[in-house]
Order: C-alpha cells, then sequence, then structure tokens
C-alpha cells in the first residue's frame, strides 16, 4: 500500500469526471483482476520472481518459471472409473518443491498484443495514485 486508507479515495480538490465507464473500469481491474498476492508469497519463501512484471500481474507465467510443474489440486480422473490413469496416463499432484509458491493456472504460451502491455503500463500509472490522500 502506497499511502492513504486501503480501499478509501480522497474526495477530488478540482473538477474531475470519476464516475464515467473508463474510470470505474481501470480501478475495478486494479482491485479485482491484477495478481497482487504474488508478492507475499514470494516474500514469505523469500524468493524473487523470474518472470517479468507484466506476466507476474497478468498471471501468465509460473512465477519462478518452474517448467511443467503441478503440485495439489483436483485430480483430472474420476477414480471410480477403474483403469483410467493405467490407460491415459495420469498427472502426479503430489511433487511439491516446498516453495509455498502455487503453480501457473495460465497458458504460457500466450503472445500478448502490444495493446496489452500499454493498459498494463496505464494502470501501473493509475495503481501509484490508487490509495493517494495527499
Amino acid at each position: 500500500m502506497l499511502g492513504g486508507i486501503r480501499g478509501l479515495m480522497q474526495r477530488p480538490t478540482m473538477k474531475t469526471e470519476r464516475n464515467y465507464e473508463d474510470f470505474e473500469h481501470t480501478r475495478f481491474s486494479l482491485r479485482n483482476g491484477w495478481n497482487t498476492s504474488y508478492k507475499g508469497q514470494l516474500k514469505t519463501a523469500r524468493l524473487q520472481r523470474v518472470i517479468t512484471p507484466f506476466r507476474a500481474v497478468n498471471n501468465a507465467g509460473d512465477l519462478l518459471a518452474r517448467r511443467d510443474y503441478t503440485c495439489g489440486g483436483t485430480s483430472q480422473q474420476t477414480s471410480n472409473l477403474r483403469g483410467l490413469g493405467n490407460r491415459f496416463g495420469s498427472v502426479h499432484t503430489d511433487i511439491c518443491d516446498g516453495t509455498g509458491v502455487p503453480a501457473a493456472t495460465c497458458n504460457p504460451k500466450y503472445v500478448y498484443d502490444s495493446s496489452d502491455y500499454i493498459r498494463f503500463k496505464k494502470q501501473g500509472a493509475v495503481v501509484l495514485n490508487y490509495n493517494k490522500n495527499k
């Protein structure tokens, strides 16, 4: 948190239009869309992210760049259908690396458009003043 009271926006001193659709959409996506929990996860594990801030915030890759990593989660096969694991192969979900950083749940091969990066930079400028009181 950079300043101010969490979730509170100070009353504007100048005449600004803060109830138009773009402003609401930007604040909503910053509050609910950005992956902001990754900083705390890395801090408790005493690790640093390997991917760029753009990919970390947009959940566009594993934070530690682990390839084909799974840990926990639901099984992709039904337990009462015998033999599916042997027939089609199964995913080992009990092999964790002990860092406490969850596995990525995204398509890391997706190529983002330049408009996505421009939107990220604009939202990054807005997030600096998200809770500012002065």
